[in-house]
């Protein structure tokens, strides 16, 4: 991979993985299952920058990393499961993010550099979860994670002449933890008027730590921070309908206050606040093998609004606003 700026330089990355993955199931019941694994990479990412009027800079991460699973089922009845899961990922850095040359983030104008001296970031997942079907088509599950990170990947504020940029440091440690809910339900039991209608939700709540070094962001001694990215809450909601013949959905979704940027000495965290989408989609015959479809995407245009720090008054400081736009499709398919 070739990037190219005259005004800021450019990079040249190369990025080899080789791996490969064994995996056994052992079944000690009918109803008790343990399917386990390992995956094994050996991955070598080479980014090479090049700034005006200075010499190349290597950056390169070398690492063999053993990625072991496991996974334990339990069938408790005919219509109900119960799972264990524990396991290790990995995160790498993207190629710009190793590059020191900058460049302009496209929301919100900052100047955005990478650091060469980062490390890959190392994931242990731990997950149960409950299952019930109590018909064809219709769920009831109930899980709780836990996450730890090892030196977790960062994007950072950092003050500079001017203005702020952004740049990316390794925390040393994170964690996240929650539960989840889905459930899935034919609205038939209200009368048999609703029996075309099902309703479906998804809903997550977690918490989530970072602590980060205090040397890596300017800082007097080490801080902690909600993790980047990670909301205290999702919620999915969707009502269907479905006659055989036409079928539509409602979907709504809303993602809790999350942290965008991490802030360093005197410069707050930014946050992206929470913000919730409607969508909708319509599915009709039209004549013999043609079916209509009209989608709408967007339908509130909430704005994205990233905030940082208060006012004298006590209020947000809202650093950007701006709205994405309702998005509406029609279209046609035909089967023969």
């Amino acid at each position: 991979v070739l990037i190219s700026d005259n005004q800021v330089g450019n990079y040249a990355a190369t990025d080899r993985i080789k791996a490969g993955y064994l995996m056994a199931e052992v079944p000690f019941t009918s109803r008790i299952r343990l399917v386990g694994g390992a995956r094994v990479e050996d991955a070598d990412l080479k980014v090479v920058t090049t700034l005006p009027g200075q010499l190349p800079t290597t950056a390169r991460l070398a690492t063999t990393d053993v990625l072991p699973s496991l996974a334990l089922n339990v069938g408790l009845t005919d219509d109900q499961n119960l799972r264990f899961s524990a396991s290790q990922t990995l995160s790498r850095p993207e190629y710009r993010e190793l590059s020191g040359s900058a460049y302009r983030d496209i929301v919100g104008g900052l100047t955005v550099t990478g650091n060469p001296a980062l490390e890959r970031a190392l994931i242990q997942n731990f997950d149960m979860r409950w299952e019930w079907f109590p018909r064809a088509g219709e769920i009831l599950s109930l899980g709780a994670f836990y996450k730890h990170f090892e030196r977790p990947i960062e994007k950072v504020l950092v003050g500079t002449t001017g203005a702020n940029a952004l740049t990316y440091v390794n925390a040393r440690t994170g964690r996240n933890l929650g539960v989840e809910l889905e459930l899935r339900k034919n609205l038939g039991f209200l009368g048999d008027r609703f029996l075309p209608f099902s309703f479906f939700s998804n809903v997550t709540v977690m918490d989530s730590k970072v602590t980060l070094d205090a040397a890596d962001i300017g800082a007097s001694n080490a801080t902690e921070r909600p993790m980047l990215g990670q909301s205290p809450y999702v919620v999915n909601a969707g009502l269907g309908w479905n006659t055989g013949v036409w079928s539509a959905t409602v979907l709504y979704n809303i993602v809790g206050r999350r942290v965008v940027e991490g802030g360093s000495t005197l410069i707050p965290d930014a946050y992206e606040e929470a913000r919730g989408v409607v969508d909708a989609s319509l599915r009709f015959p039209i004549g013999i093998g043609f079916e209509g479809r009209f989608d709408a995407k967007n339908i509130l245009d909430t704005p994205y609004r990233t905030t940082q720090g208060v006012l004298p008054g006590g209020s947000d400081n809202e650093r950007l606003r701006y709205t994405a736009g309702r998005v509406f499709q029609v279209g046609m398919t035909y089967r023969p």
